[in-house]
C-alpha cells in the first residue's frame, strides 16, 4: 500500500491481513478454471452440488419471499425463530437462555465479532486455541492482546487445560471451537470440564479482587457433524455453574451446508443480551426475513433436522473413509493424519521435508498442488506458523470420484518423487 493511502487510513486498517485461505483458495480456483485438473480441498465452504441444503428450507425461503416477507426482521431476530432456536437447543445441549437470549446474525461472523466487542476492552487478552479459525484477526480487530495456546498432535490440536492455566491470569475472553476448524478433533467431557474448572476457579478469584471475569465464547458451527462413536459436548453440560460466563456460537452455514444463506446466532444470558443486539442493529447485520422464517419452522421440526443430519454425517463419512485408507496407506513416504471426529476436516501431515529436499511448508503445499493436484491449507493459515509439514484438508466440495482421482495423483507423485530421491 502506498503511503498517500495510508496515510488516510485508521492504524488498525493499516495493519489488516487478507485472509490466507481465501488467498490459497482463489489461486486454486483459476488454476481449475484455467482446465488443470486440482481437487480443492481448500475452504472450509460446501458445493450445492454434493452437499444442498434442505429442500424444505428452500422451499420455505421461496414461500415467504411470495408471501411479501420481505421488510426489515427486528435486530435481534424474529421472534418465532428465537423460540424456536431456544427450544432446539435447550433439548440438544441442556442451553437454555430462552428465546431473550438467542441474537440472531447474518451467520457466525457477526455474532462472533459482537462476542469480542461486548467484553473486550484494548489490551484485553484474547486466549485462542492454535491452530484454530481465523482468531489472530480479530485480536488485531479488537486491539486485544494476543494469547495463542498452542495445540499439539498428542492433544489432536485441542489446548489443554494445563496450558490454559498457565495463562488464565492474563485472560479476558476465552475462545473454543469443537468440533475444531482446522483439525476435524473434538473436545471430550473430560477435557473440556477440566477447562470449564479452570476458568471458574479463576473467576472465584476475581470475583474477590473486583476484576473482570474470564469469558468463554463456544463455537460450536460444526456441532451437528460428528463420527461415530463422537458425541458433542457443551460446557452447560459439564460444568452448569459456567452458564453465566459462556457464549455459545452457531449457525446454519455448516449445519445446514448453507454457507450463503447467512444465518448464525448467539446464545447468552438474557441479561446481557440488549447491548449484542443494539451492536447488531448498528451494524445491519441480521439476516433476511425469508430465511429467519423458513428457519423458525425447520427447526421446529426436530424430526426433519436429525434426518438431515444423519444423512450429512453419512456423505463426510463417505468422504472421509476414502481419505484414511488412502492416505494410511502412505505412511512410509512421510504422511500421516490425526482421526477425525467431527466437522468436515482432517489434521494431515505431509512430512515430505527429506523426500522434496525442501525446508518449508509453502514448498510442500506447491508441490502437492503443481505436482499432484492436491489443494490444501497449511496450517499457517490457523497461526501455527512452524514448518511442521501439517495441512487442513476440507471435504466440502469434493466428491467420492474427487477424492479416489486426488489420492491416485498423490501416490503417483509420490513414488516419482521417492524414486528420484534414490537415485540422487
Amino acid at each position: 500500500m502506498d503511503d498517500s493511502v495510508s496515510w488516510r487510513l485508521s492504524d488498525m486498517a493499516n495493519g489488516m491481513e487478507r485472509s490466507r485461505i481465501l488467498s490459497i483458495a482463489a489461486s486454486v480456483r483459476a488454476m481449475i478454471a484455467s482446465g488443470e485438473a486440482v481437487t480443492p480441498f481448500t475452504v472450509g465452504d460446501f458445493s450445492p452440488s454434493q452437499f444442498e441444503v434442505p429442500s424444505h428450507l428452500t422451499e420455505a425461503i421461496v414461500e415467504s419471499v411470495l408471501g411479501g416477507e420481505t421488510n426489515y426482521p427486528p435486530a435481534a431476530g424474529l421472534p418465532e425463530l428465537r423460540d424456536a432456536l431456544s427450544n432446539w437447543m435447550s433439548v440438544r445441549y441442556g442451553v437454555d437462555v430462552g428465546s431473550e437470549g438467542i441474537i440472531v446474525g447474518s451467520g457466525a461472523r457477526p455474532v462472533l465479532y459482537a462476542s469480542f466487542r461486548l467484553f473486550l476492552e484494548p489490551g484485553d487478552g484474547l486466549a485462542h486455541g492454535v491452530p484454530a479459525w481465523n482468531n489472530h484477526y480479530y485480536v488485531h480487530l479488537n486491539g486485544a492482546i494476543d494469547i495463542p495456546i498452542q495445540g499439539t498432535p498428542e492433544s489432536r490440536f485441542l489446548p489443554t487445560a494445563a496450558d490454559i492455566q498457565s495463562r488464565i491470569e492474563d485472560i479476558r475472553v476465552l475462545i473454543l471451537n469443537s468440533p475444531l476448524n482446522p483439525t476435524g478433533t473434538c473436545f471430550t467431557r473430560n477435557e473440556l470440564k477440566d477447562i470449564c474448572d479452570v476458568v471458574m476457579a479463576e473467576n472465584e478469584r476475581r470475583k474477590i479482587s473486583g476484576r473482570k471475569p474470564v469469558i468463554l465464547v463456544y463455537d460450536q458451527v460444526y456441532s451437528t457433524m460428528t463420527a461415530d462413536g463422537i458425541d458433542h459436548v457443551h460446557p452447560v453440560q459439564v460444568c452448569p455453574d459456567i452458564f453465566d460466563y459462556t457464549i455459545t456460537l452457531d449457525a446454519i452455514s455448516k449445519s445446514l451446508t448453507g454457507t450463503g444463506l447467512r444465518l448464525g446466532w448467539m446464545a447468552i444470558p438474557p441479561p446481557m443480551a440488549p447491548p449484542v443486539v443494539a451492536l447488531i442493529g448498528h451494524m445491519g447485520a441480521w439476516p433476511a426475513r425469508p430465511i429467519q422464517s423458513a428457519a423458525a419452522k425447520l427447526y421446529s421440526n426436530t424430526a426433519l433436522l436429525e434426518e438431515y443430519f444423519e444423512d450429512l454425517d453419512k456423505r463426510i463419512e463417505d468422504r472421509m473413509s476414502i481419505l484414511k485408507n488412502r492416505l494410511g496407506a502412505m505412511r512410509n513416504f512421510g504422511v500421516n493424519y490425526v482421526e477425525p471426529e467431527g466437522g468436515i476436516y482432517l489434521s494431515t501431515q505431509f512430512d515430505l521435508f527429506k523426500i522434496l529436499g525442501c525446508n518449508t511448508n509453502e514448498e510442500i503445499r506447491t508441490w502437492l498442488l503443481e505436482e499432484a493436484g492436491v489443494a490444501v491449507v497449511p496450517f499457517q493459515a490457523f497461526g501455527l506458523e512452524a514448518d511442521t509439514g501439517w495441512f487442513r484438508i476440507s471435504i466440502g466440495a469434493v466428491s467420492v470420484e474427487d477424492i479416489v482421482a486426488a489420492m491416485d495423483r498423490l501416490d503417483s507423485a509420490l513414488k516419482i518423487a521417492t524414486a528420484h530421491e534414490h537415485d540422487a
